[in-house]
């Protein structure tokens, strides 16, 4: 874990510092007069800072900054001391906080930060603590002059006020806790991490099974349908203990069943069925046989075969109803 701080006496050097964090256009107000100070906790997950900004500065990102650094595996939590802090969001959404308040910064997107003169913390946390409420969380403004809210804000200031003194394990572990406990406010709920993670996998197991043989469901395009990037979806899924790869190849097999299975695609070659849910014909044979105990064209005939037969004891019973109903018997 490293720590330092930087002092700034210009506003040109306040964009140096500020643009080593998260590159923006910056417009100062009172340039003749401005300052600021600012010190820095970080590790290779977390990052906690506080700054004192004597003057007020208006920060944009814009579509080439975000190409330049996406800022798409985290937010920014800030809580001001003094001063109000607003984030205005191209779609028009607007949040922001003051003191005793906290706001949920999202910087994947264009946006622009009113920052006043101003004291506040800043928090960094990874997208992976609070996956799968991205929508909730982008606009969250969350209270912490209260409750679980002023006992988070407790820990924050005094993490940061230990300053060097902690190790990276130990300043990473307080920060896991820091997030939690951020995330059940910015979420208005307080059940463990875990069963977010196994939320997130079913809603991403659902969107493959609904989608396969349809749309393209590669991680990437999962990942920008749901929202979040491949490398979010990735980690909640090793959290939960399975792979994208695994879980795609279960879904491709259950909705290969399916296809097998719906005479509607009877006459449909299986190589078709196959590529159709992602399959290489030649390796599918085998790899539907491993997890289903017999090979497609079995399955296949053996499904049909039963479907034909409930289909047909259908047609005999309603047939018989008609019968006992005109007074014949069958």
């Amino acid at each position: 874990m490293e720590f330092y701080s930087v002092s700034a006496r210009s506003s040109a050097a306040w964009t140096t510092v500020a643009d080593s964090l998260m590159p923006m256009d910056h417009d100062y107000h009172g340039t003749d007069r401005w300052s600021a100070t600012m010190s820095v906790q970080e590790s290779s997950g977390y990052r906690l800072l506080r700054w004192d900004q004597h003057g007020a500065r208006t920060s944009t990102r814009t579509r080439p900054h975000i190409r330049r650094n996406a800022g798409d595996d985290f937010y920014w939590i800030v809580l001001p001391e003094r001063g109000a802090y607003t984030v205005r969001y191209q779609n028009g959404t607007v949040t922001g906080a003051g003191p005793g308040r906290g706001a949920v910064t999202v910087l994947d997107t264009v946006c622009t930060l009113q920052i006043p003169r101003s004291s506040a913390y800043a928090f960094q946390v990874p997208r992976t603590e609070i996956d799968g409420l991205t929508d909730r969380c982008a606009t969250a403004e969350l209270n912490m002059s209260s409750g679980l809210g002023r006992i988070t804000r407790s820990l924050i200031r005094s993490t940061h006020s230990e300053g060097e003194a902690l190790a990276e394990r130990e300043f990473d572990a307080v920060c896991k806790r820091i997030g939690e406990l951020l995330c059940m406010l910015a979420v208005g709920e307080v059940s463990p991490q875990q069963n977010r993670h196994r939320e997130v996998t079913e809603q991403v197991r659902r969107y493959v099974r609904t989608n396969i043989g349809h749309r393209d469901v590669r991680l990437p395009a999962v990942a920008a349908a749901l929202g979040w990037s491949p490398r979010q979806v990735r980690t909640i899924l090793h959290r939960s203990g399975i792979n994208f790869r695994d879980l795609r190849r279960t879904e491709a097999l259950h909705a290969a069943c399916a296809f097998l299975e719906n005479p509607a695609y009877a006459t449909v070659p299986i190589g078709d069925l196959a590529a159709r849910c992602g399959f290489n014909a030649s390796w599918f044979s085998t790899a539907f046989k491993a997890a289903m105990g017999e090979t497609p064209r079995e399955f296949r005939l053996r499904r049909l075969s039963e479907l034909a037969a409930v289909a047909a004891g259908d047609s005999h019973d309603i047939g018989a109803g008609r019968g006992a109903a005109n007074g014949r018997t069958p």
